[in-house]
């Protein structure tokens, strides 16, 4: 597909931060893809590594549609990401990881997709998670999140996988983003989505296309999220999953008082048939674990 005034503008956000081997694989995947009117955008977010300004350079000399700012200081990884929403300029827009990989075709096929449909606020395509040894697997995208009806929509989005919190990584409808929050603590991206889709649908493009996250980049284990986040309480996962998705949607200006109560109601049922069971998590399993832990003797020193 060859750029053109007839096409709509895609902004791309690349966050990248010490990774400059991975920045310029992200580059090039970008760059390559078959929809071309794009503007793409790169923070740096104060990288100590010298190799990453020179990849910065080299594609935006090469490419008049890749600009770059390199941060003043380390703004922490949401704040990242939020700079480069707000930089979003295109009607469509996307975060690209510079550890993740996409199929050529993969914006393409998102904009053709929302733009027969415009009550669609963020489109995603197959998902293929990497694992750190380099083994990609399927994961299983829910696909009732295009319903009209918003109770609908929010029961399924929490009562779904948390693996379907990867529509994070697709394409926006920016009118419908621009203006929402990106809180940054641990499950802001949950938050963030779920926004979204009390604003519009969220179409799954199966067998069309496909996404490679890459688990172990960006992505990290929980002692690591919590030291980022400077999580300290013992009750985040029920402060971040239980009173989030039972609370989070009353400060939505854009709702009712009516839609908000009903969106409590739902996603609390949502909450009870979890496919993750994270009910039984935060009040079973994990106090269980938490106590055992609590009793266990030290092992014995011998001198």
């Amino acid at each position: 597909m060859t750029a053109g005034t007839n096409l709509p503008l895609v902004t791309v956000g690349i966050p990248t931060f010490n990774r400059p081997d991975g920045l310029q694989r992200t580059l090039n995947c970008i760059l390559s893809q078959t929809y071309s009117n794009l503007q793409v955008f790169v923070s740096d977010n104060c990288s100590t590594d010298a190799a990453v300004l020179p990849v910065l350079e080299k594609y935006a000399a090469m490419d008049k549609r890749v600009q770059f700012t390199v941060q003043k200081e380390n703004l922490s990884i949401v704040p990242n990401f939020q700079y480069l929403l707000n930089k979003a300029d295109g009607k469509y827009f996307m975060w690209a990881a510079d550890d993740d990989n996409w199929d050529e075709n993969f914006i393409e096929v998102c904009v053709t997709s929302m733009e027969a449909d415009h009550s669609v606020a963020l489109c995603m395509v197959d998902l293929k998670i990497v694992g750190i040894d380099g083994e990609a697997r399927h994961s299983k995208l829910n696909r009732g999140f295009m319903q009209d009806n918003l109770l609908l929509r929010g029961f399924n989005f929490v009562k779904s996988t948390d693996e379907n919190k990867y529509f994070f990584c697709g394409l926006y409808r920016t009118s419908v983003v621009k203006n929402i929050p990106f809180n940054n603590n641990w499950g802001g991206d949950h938050m963030f989505i779920y926004e979204t889709l009390s604003k519009g649908k969220f179409q799954y493009l199966k067998g069309q296309s496909c996404f490679y996250y890459f688990r172990g980049g960006s992505s990290t284990n929980m002692d690591r999220v919590r030291k980022a986040f400077k999580i300290t309480s013992k009750y985040y996962f029920f402060e971040a999953y239980f009173l989030k998705y039972c609370t989070y949607q009353f400060g939505f200006k854009h709702l009712n008082v009516f839609q908000k109560i009903g969106l409590f109601l739902s996603n609390g049922l949502g909450l009870i048939f979890n496919e993750d069971f994270i009910l039984y998590y935060i009040f079973i399993k994990k106090p269980i674990k938490t106590l055992f832990k609590k009793f266990k003797k030290p092992p014995t020193e011998f001198n």
